[in-house]
């Protein structure tokens, strides 16, 4: 049951955030999957807590970081990527949809060389 709740919950909340992000940027954006920072920096003093989207981890390095960088121009993200992500083969954008912070990840470029990479190009 839990297992089923948390899915409802992640495929709705995915759902609305997908949905008024596309309708903020004004273009049909790729589907991401988001769920809400439950162990969020609430008692951090000076963060917010924040909305995580996670491109579909299956998806070819070159396709989960084009669907990225469309996230990331359409809604003038920042790039946090630090060097945990890169040498998990991770890239990370960071910004606010609305008043929420939002962090997006996807995985870029392999980490194991029997495997297709991708460099992580610069967004322009």
């Amino acid at each position: 049951m839990t297992d089923s709740l948390t899915m409802i919950a992640i495929d709705t909340l995915s759902q609305l955030v997908n949905s008024y992000a596309s309708e903020v940027a004004g273009t049909s954006l790729p589907p991401v999957s988001w769920m809400w920072d439950c162990r969020a920096r609430l008692d951090a003093t000076g963060t917010d807590a924040e909305f995580c989207g996670t491109v579909h981890p299956d998806l070819p390095a070159a396709e989960s970081n084009t669907q990225l960088l469309t996230w990331a121009r359409a809604l003038t993200l920042t790039d946090a990527t630090d060097d945990r992500d890169i040498s998990a083969g991770r890239r990370v954008f960071t910004g606010h949809l609305g008043a929420s912070r939002i962090r997006l990840t996807a995985v870029v470029e392999s980490v194991y060389p029997a495997t297709e990479t991708q460099p992580l190009p610069a967004l322009i």
